[in-house]
């Protein structure tokens, strides 16, 4: 068999090698010459597989060293390295504006009306500002029907600030003589002399005050205050009063606390009496705010030592409470006071009163006020609110009708209930222009009287001011005052007395005041006012009616 596979085989070969042969031939144009070698007999074998018994290891190729000691041998190197001063950075702005120590203002006004202000004042200081100032304003008014209408007012008032470390003392003195004549008459029926029915008031006062301005509040900041005045008229009627007063506030568990006190004295001298009077107020207050809200709780001690020492408590309410970014702010709150009543103080209000006048204090037994208040936008803002308040012992101007002219008034009292509805909006747009209207709405209600006498039962105001480029500035005011009442009497045979009281309706009235300021330059200006516009004769008080149309013009220069 070997055989026979041997020679297969050969014959294979062979016959492989003369196809070979012919191929090669027939390609003889490219290959030129070629030689085949043959050695031995081919074996095709596969060798037998070896299996290999090695398990695979992953190499880790990082090394991990030993960790050793190290230590810091610390060496401090002094260096020469200066440093170059940089010049710090100024901020540049507007120049400030250029002050004056100067104001003179004169002017002449219809009703042979003068007029002449000064003053004076430090220019800037850090360290103190002073300054006085003088005015002069008289009229020789005359009106149709009433007696002579003139007046005189002088003041001087001298002031001064020294600004320390952390407080600022400050102080002024003020004399101020005031002429007024009672014209409420009618000179048909009474030839008098201008002398005959002049009144004059001649006041003194001083005034000290040390302020702190310490910036934490977990300090005791301060302010205390010290005061004088007399005040004398022309028939032998003086006031002295003293008032010391302050305040001392601190922060507590983060909010503040504030306390004010006040001893309040005053003497009153007439011909024939004499009447001291002394109040003394404890009014601590505990003051909270918070991102919305804000509260403040309070009471008031008050000692009234008049005739009979008497003790009074007030309580101070105020809560309010921001419900959306400064726009409606609902504030509800209860308060009370007393209120004193002086010569001074009735005087302002009505200077035809007698000088020998009955004292009494008024007690504000309590007040309860709510309202909304807030901004309608970045240039308007609002305030409404509604009160009511018990008052006792109100004082109340009545006509009197003991002297021949009559043409005097006497001060009552009564337990008065007020009831206050008002409101105010304000607009303004930068220093350009300002516009303010509020109004107010009063019912009174007297326990004894027929009526509240002399308090107007609705009062509305607009004052608008604009300033053109700072060269023409003009203003406007525009008010009407309600209807208001006066005591009075007419004769009724069913009555005790023969009388019986009436209450006199004074009409209401609607005014208006016009200013116009031209500056022609920083130093020199012109000035013209206009009052009463509608040249309306109303009466403030019975018998006494105001000037009708009325102006002034003049001209301000500064130095």
């Amino acid at each position: 068999m070997t055989f026979i596979k041997k020679h297969f085989s050969f014959k294979w070969l062979l016959l492989a090698l003369i196809v070979q042969s012919t191929v090669l031939t027939a390609q003889k144009d490219t290959l030129q010459s070629m030689i085949f070698v043959g050695t031995g007999q081919f074996r095709p074998t596969i060798a037998d597989a070896s299996k290999m018994n090695e398990t695979p290891v992953v190499v880790d190729s990082t090394k991990k060293l030993p960790l050793g000691a190290y230590g810091f041998n610390s060496k401090k190197i002094n260096t020469g390295f200066d440093v170059d001063p940089i010049a710090p950075a100024q901020m540049v702005g507007e120049p400030l504006t250029k002050l004056y120590s100067g104001l003179v203002k004169i002017g002449m006004g219809t009703y042979t009306t003068p007029y002449g202000e000064v003053w004076f004042n430090s220019l800037r200081s850090k360290e103190h500002a002073y300054g006085f100032r003088m005015k002069h304003l008289s009229s020789k008014a005359t009106l149709k029907d009433y007696g002579f209408a003139g007046f005189s007012d002088n003041e001087i008032s001298l002031y001064g600030k020294k600004f320390l470390k952390e407080h600022t003392l400050s102080g002024n003195f003020d004399y101020a003589r005031n002429v007024v004549h009672f014209y409420g008459y009618d000179p048909t029926l009474f030839e008098l002399e201008d002398d005959a029915t002049v009144q004059r008031f001649n006041l003194f006062s001083a005034n000290a005050d040390l302020m702190s301005h310490y910036p934490k509040a977990s300090r005791y900041n301060h302010d205390i205050k010290l005061s004088y005045y007399n005040l004398a008229d022309l028939y032998k009627s003086s006031e002295n009063n003293i008032k010391a007063s302050g305040y001392l506030q601190t922060a507590l568990y983060k909010e503040l606390l504030r306390v004010n006190a006040s001893v309040d004295y005053y003497n009153y001298k007439t011909k024939t009496d004499t009447t001291n009077n002394t109040i003394i107020t404890l009014n601590p207050n505990f003051i909270a705010k918070g991102e919305r809200y804000s509260a403040q709780l309070g009471v008031s001690f008050v000692m009234d030592m008049f005739v009979q020492s008497k003790f009074y408590f007030y309580q101070k309410v105020d809560l309010s409470y921001n419900i959306f970014d400064e726009i409606i702010i609902p504030f509800v709150g209860a308060s009370g006071g007393l209120q004193k009543n002086s010569f001074k103080t009735l005087t302002d209000n009505n200077p035809f009163v007698f000088s020998e006048l009955m004292m009494k204090n008024s007690n504000q037994k309590y007040e309860l006020y709510g309202g909304l208040k807030g901004t309608l936008s970045s240039k308007i803002a609002y305030n409404a609110r509604a009160s009511y308040q018990s008052v006792g012992d109100m004082a109340l101007f009545v006509n009197d009708r003991e002297e021949l002219l009559q043409n005097r008034f006497n001060v009552i009292y009564d337990d008065v209930e007020v009831l206050n509805v008002g409101g105010e909006v304000t607009y303004q747009s930068r220093e350009k222009l300002r516009i303010n209207l509020r109004g107010d709405y009063f019912n009174y209600k007297a326990q004894t009287e027929l009526r509240a006498w002399y308090k107007p039962e609705l009062v509305i105001t607009l004052s608008a001011n604009y300033n053109l480029r700072d060269k023409i500035v003009a203003k406007v005011d525009l008010f009407y005052l309600g209807n208001q009442f006066a005591k009075t009497f007419e004769a009724d045979a069913s009555s005790a007395t023969g009388e019986k009281v009436v209450a006199k309706e004074l009409n209401g009235v609607f005014d208006a005041n016009i200013g116009l300021e031209y500056r022609y330059n920083k130093k020199l200006g012109f000035f013209l006012n206009v009052n009463n516009i509608a040249s309306v004769r109303y009466m403030r008080y019975m018998n006494y009616p105001t000037q009708r149309f009325n102006l002034m013009g003049g001209l301000s220069y500064s130095f």
